[in-house]
């Protein structure tokens, strides 16, 4: 768990410590609004490297290098709390961690001009290019031959079957590099000692090559499976073949793996990182072919001794397809980067922009990452840094996606209003509730007796009683005091937009329709359609009056609303529309 993350002097953050609490393995979302400072938490970890902490001039506090940047996770395993600490001279993270961080690639790029005596210049959106291998394997095959192999066993070689073809195989070369460590143990004396003899014993055997697997089964398959090397090999070969394949083709396959493995280390692993890179270079190509991205000419090529991805100007791609393909290509690169370290992946506002099929597209990406550190048995922690409010992302198909506000708001929402709002679709108030108390109707109205019986504030029963109380806390707010109660604040404006376009309808027929209208979009509707005039900002401040009145149980309700509250534009829109 990464119980706090703490920076210093990065970026607008003089000193801030974030209390979190952070669970592995669940896709965290980071929610602050916009200024608050999630690029500079990103930019923090973006200079994180192998050694110490290095962020260049412009990225440090007020560009003031004397200021030097700090950044500190507090951790807990094992029941014990632990600070890593990375500054300019070390990096104790690095020791616990791989950090990854993922952005948008699109970049401001400017192009001069000299025309005479004058400069000019012209500025355009760029797509800077992914590196996808920063350097690639020199071409290699494995020194493997089924002829020189049957040899080796004389009449019996005829019982093995020809690898050529999977060994080349570019996906079965990642098996193979994690089976090295277990590979390199068949060189031990004792099961080197069995392999002869269980060489010998097939070099005495005749007859043809079904009869000689067939006489194998009963007599070599035990001790073959008892070999751990040669078992995880059959293994891997069963699941590269399908499941048709018998167990003893794929065991003496196993055997000639790793005889061919200890003939020669080197080429072995040459011949499987050559065709790993082939497999990365296929695994990336598919990313882009699945999101469409091809007939732009966008695909991987290799320049210079890496594979990159360049992209064609900004305004010939679409913002959600650039986006998600970086996004998903550059999982890929952590995917098969895992190491014996927990992860850290920061992904800084990619998620704020897509659209619904891009969203579940990069949820996907994170999900399949997930479960590849886990079959590692290792632990990801993927920060996910959004100014968005997090009901925005209901529809992901995450199962315990977490939610932590890095802006804590010490105004919240009373628990008076918070059970009122809980209980207001309760028989015995439901009515009431919905037209006198969350909508505006110039009639007040008595039901002491019904919030008494919910356990409800019983004063407020008396719907004067509780309007008394919305306006008191607007007062707080307007006053720019920091105790406000933020639902309140949300029922008091949208009751006091309801009665001022009340007050605009003339006619008393229409005004009881206008009360009679659900909703308050529809009330503004209504009234617009009989000759009212209704300000557009009327309807932007919809996320107020609307958001500020649900609840959802074991959620800080509140920090998205106060987030918008306190942004000074809204401030002014709410105040010009309703008045002091």
């Amino acid at each position: 768990m990464i119980k706090s993350i703490a920076i210093e002097n990065v970026r607008g953050i003089a000193s801030c410590t974030f209390a979190l609490d952070i669970i592995p393995n669940k896709p965290s979302l980071l929610v602050a609004p916009n200024g608050f400072g999630k690029s500079s938490l990103a930019a923090a970890f973006a200079a994180l490297k192998s050694k110490r902490m290095e962020l260049p001039k412009e990225q440090r506090h007020l560009g003031d290098e004397s200021l030097a940047p700090k950044l500190t996770l507090t951790i807990r395993q094992n029941g014990q709390s632990s600070a890593l600490v990375a500054d300019g001279n070390s990096n104790a993270i690095a020791g616990v961690f791989d950090v990854y961080v993922v952005t948008s690639r699109l970049r401001a790029k400017a192009t001069k001009h000299n025309m005479g005596n004058f400069t000019t210049a012209t500025a355009s959106l760029e797509i800077s290019e992914l590196v996808l291998v920063q350097t690639i394997p020199p071409k290699a095959h494995h020194v493997y031959d089924v002829a020189v192999m049957r040899a080796r066993f004389g009449s019996s070689g005829k019982a093995f079957r020809n690898l050529g073809k999977t060994l080349a195989s570019p996906v079965f070369a990642d098996g193979l590099i994690e089976l090295y460590g277990l590979m390199d143990k068949v060189a031990g004396v004792r099961i080197q000692n069995e392999i002869t003899d269980m060489i010998a014993s097939l070099q005495a055997q005749a007859g043809t090559g079904d009869e000689i697997r067939a006489w194998a089964v009963g007599t070599l398959a035990p001790r073959l499976e008892s070999i751990e090397a040669i078992k995880e090999l059959a293994d891997l070969l069963t699941f590269a073949a399908g499941p048709g394949q018998p167990r003893i083709d794929a065991l003496l396959s196993g055997l000639q793996v790793a005889l061919t493995y200890l003939g020669d280390k080197k080429a072995f692993k040459d011949a499987c990182k050559y065709l790993s890179y082939l497999n990365e270079k296929e695994s990336f190509e598919d990313i882009i072919r699945a999101f469409g991205a091809t007939w732009k000419k966008v695909k991987p090529i290799e320049r210079k001794g890496s594979l990159v991805v360049s992209f064609p100007p900004a305004m010939h791609i679409s913002n959600g397809q650039r986006d998600s393909l970086c996004f998903a290509a550059e999982l890929r690169k952590i995917e098969r980067s895992i190491s014996s370290r927990d992860t850290i992946l920061v992904i800084d506002e990619v998620f704020d922009y897509l659209d619904d099929a891009n969203l579940v597209a990069v949820q996907y990406y994170i999900t399949k990452l997930i479960k590849k550190v886990r079959e590692k048995q290792r632990s990801v922690y993927p920060l996910i840094l959004t100014h968005l409010n997090p009901y925005y992302f209901r529809n992901f198909t995450f199962a315990s996606q977490k939610i932590y506000f890095l802006k804590k708001s010490k105004p919240a929402i009373n628990k008076d209003f918070r059970a009122l709002i809980a209980k207001r679709d309760e028989p015995s108030i439901r009515n009431f509730v919905g037209r006198h108390y969350l909508h505006y109707d110039p009639s007040p109205v008595d039901v002491r007796a019904h919030f008494q019986a919910l356990g409800l504030r019983e004063t407020w029963g008396d719907s004067i009683a509780f309007h008394r109380h919305t306006e008191a806390e607007w007062t707080k707010y307007f006053n720019e005091s920091d105790n406000y109660d933020p639902f309140a604040v949300c029922c008091f404006v949208r009751v006091r937009i309801e009665k001022t376009i009340y007050d605009a309808i003339q006619d008393p027929a229409r005004k009881s329709e206008f009360l009679n209208t659900s909703k308050t979009k529809n009330k503004l509707d209504f009234a617009v359609a009989n000759g009212v005039d209704v300000d557009d900002s009327i309807y932007l401040l919809g996320i107020i009056y609307n958001e500020g009145m649900h609840v959802h149980d074991n959620v800080d309700d509140s920090s998205p609303i106060v987030s918008k509250l306190e942004n000074r534009t809204i401030r002014h829109m709410i105040i010009e529309s309703i008045g002091g």
